[in-house]
């Protein structure tokens, strides 16, 4: 049900509350088909808010869980800021995730994530997420079993990323087949792998994992 353009409620028991936190507007329209379609029936959740992470800093609710996604040094700086407040009490305790972008995960050191508890890649996320809400609610691990779509749970080959690359900057697949000089029905065979890999559903959720996969982590390292 959703209740405002950063709110959505899962279906569930009145148990877990998450606040998800990002820089980039396209990644918070990204978990919102993620958390929807992958965490329902594996966790019981009452609420989940969205917000940029400048607007999070004025939070007040306390959250059971609190997932930063960094994709820059400016958006650990913050998630760092949010850390500091709230172990100070100036905002509520909860407990902290980093997710790390592919380009950030490559120059964040150890030492940078030490204040967050749990650290994690984008590859993997998702199963974390699920794990560490189980946990805080006291119950039983819901397995995900293998084979269920998970983000970035696979490697892409080189054409794969290339067609992904192709897809985030919206081109059709008559383009993409001309620009990479492969048949209309190879792209379409590509596509299909995509979404099987990343659990998309249609094109604009293949085309935002895109984006978010190829363009935003190159586009903040530096």
């Amino acid at each position: 049900m959703k209740h405002s353009a950063d709110r959505h409620r899962l279906l569930g028991v009145n148990k877990q509350q998450i606040l998800i936190l990002s820089s980039l507007p396209v990644m918070l329209e990204t978990f919102r088909y993620w958390m929807l379609s992958f965490l329902t029936g594996r966790v019981d959740i009452r609420t989940c808010e969205f917000s940029s992470i400048a607007e999070g800093l004025s939070f007040q609710q306390e959250f059971d869980l609190q997932v930063v996604l960094i994709f820059s040094p400016d958006d650990l700086r913050k998630g760092l800021q949010w850390i500091h407040a709230a172990d100070t009490g100036a905002r509520p305790p909860g407990r902290f995730v980093a997710v790390l972008s592919p380009g950030m995960e490559e120059i964040t050191t150890s030492t940078d994530l030490a204040a967050f508890p749990l650290s994690t890649s984008l590859a993997q996320c998702m199963r974390v997420i699920t794990t560490e809400l189980n946990r805080l609610a006291g119950g039983c691990d819901h397995r995900v079993p293998d084979g269920v779509s998970e983000w970035a749970g696979r490697d892409f080959t080189n054409r794969e990323r290339q067609v992904l690359e192709l897809l985030a900057q919206g081109a059709p697949i008559k383009e993409v087949s001309f620009r990479l000089g492969i048949s209309k029905y190879t792209v379409i065979t590509y596509q299909r792998t995509l979404y099987l890999k990343t659990g998309a559903r249609t094109l604009q959720q293949l085309a935002l994992y895109a984006a978010m996969h190829v363009h935003a982590p190159d586009h903040w390292v530096g």
